[in-house]
């Protein structure tokens, strides 16, 4: 030290000093603009956080929604599929109800006809007896007598027939209208099930992918 010169050795002292100042100084405003650049990180993943709870919140009511009304188009399904396979039993019934009326018509028609055939036998043999050429008197009054009673027994007898024959096709005309009246209702109820169908399909797209966005929404949290 005593061969340093003195003013010297003070000059590299105030320069060292004056340069670790001037680093310390650049240093310093480093720091500081670290720090802001971090704090403006530190907002933008805030702000993004906040967002992302927002529509995390967002997405859960609106999967509740979906999923509430998901429970409601199955049960509408389910409601459809029941009524449906009530009209399908009661359109079963109706058909079969309309074969029992179109087999009583046959049989009235083969009756009608059977009776119709035995009076007409029963009058070809009077016809037949009058034309044997008796000229008895009182046999021509009887004979004449049971002309008109068999004419009276036919006429009343078709009468019948023909009535009964009547409510017949009557009744089956009244169940063929409600046959098809049933099956109108079930085509627009498997028409309406369809549509619910295709709702729900679409709600369960729609409820899977808002699942898919919550999950989505978790990563924040997780950073």
């Amino acid at each position: 030290m005593a061969g340093i010169d003195p003013p010297k050795n003070l000059l590299s002292l105030i320069r060292d000093f004056a340069s670790e100042k001037s680093q310390g100084e650049r240093r310093i405003v480093g720091l500081k603009k670290q720090i802001e650049e971090l704090r403006s990180e530190l907002e933008a993943a805030n702000s993004e956080l906040e967002e992302a709870k927002r529509l995390k919140e967002t997405t859960e009511q609106e999967l509740k929604g979906f999923e509430v009304e998901l429970a409601l188009n199955e049960a509408s399904i389910q409601a459809l599929e029941a009524r449906i396979a009530l009209i399908q039993d009661e359109v079963s019934n109706v058909g079969s109800e309309i074969e029992e009326l179109k087999n009583k018509e046959a049989t009235s028609r083969d009756e009608f006809i059977c009776q119709m055939l035995e009076f007409n036998t029963k009058i070809r043999k009077f016809h037949e007896t009058i034309a044997s050429g008796s000229e008895n008197k009182n046999i021509i009054g009887n004979a004449t007598e049971g002309h008109k009673f068999v004419k009276e027994a036919t006429e009343i007898a078709s009468i019948n027939i023909k009535d009964q024959f009547t409510h017949v096709v009557s009744q089956i005309a009244d169940e063929e209208e409600e046959y098809l009246a049933e099956q109108n209702i079930q085509k627009q109820l498997q028409l309406e099930l369809i549509d619910i169908e295709r709702k729900v399909y679409l709600m369960d797209v729609i409820t899977r992918e808002a699942k898919a966005l919550e999950n989505l929404t978790r990563y924040p949290n997780q950073i």
